[in-house]
């Protein structure tokens, strides 16, 4: 009887192990086939901020879309972003280091660091940031639904 329990045991181990070692690749398909996607419309709707692009930035941003600035003028939501794009003129910016992060079928976290260039008095002001984003999947589109940058010095 003792040997039957540690039997039942060490299979219930062994299964568990396995199944927990097949779910890790299907995780990592999942990240790697929507990763350029989503890097694709991080980039476009970066361009489409610089261009002031109130149409196609709205369209990107979920309803109830949050952002946070390295201004430290707290949490935005879609309209104030929308209002605060018109004021920000971004000379110069470039992106790197995406990294995607799956925190469900339909959601994704981004994280990637952005070097942007504005406007000053004098010259132009350079900022260092970390950036983080949370996509979810709606119907058939991603929508921001939450975007906070870090200026990192």
């Amino acid at each position: 009887m003792k040997r039957l329990v540690c039997a039942v045991v060490m299979l219930s181990f062994i299964s568990s192990f396995s199944l927990a070692q097949q779910s890790k690749p299907q995780a990592t398909a999942t990240k790697s086939a929507r990763a350029p996607a989503l890097q694709a419309k991080i980039e476009q709707a970066w361009k489409d901020w610089v261009k002031k692009d109130r149409k196609a930035v709205d369209k990107v941003l979920a309803d109830d879309a949050v952002e946070i600035w390295a201004d430290g003028t707290g949490a935005h939501d879609k309209k104030s972003t929308l209002e605060g794009m018109q004021s920000m003129n971004i000379q110069k910016y470039a992106l790197s280091d995406f990294k995607f992060t799956p925190l469900g079928p339909n959601a994704q976290l981004a994280q990637y660091k952005a070097v942007v260039e504005l406007p000053s008095a004098s010259s132009t002001q350079k900022y260092n940031l970390v950036v983080s984003e949370v996509w979810q999947k709606r119907g058939s589109d991603w929508k921001l639904v939450h975007y906070q940058e870090t200026e990192i010095k």
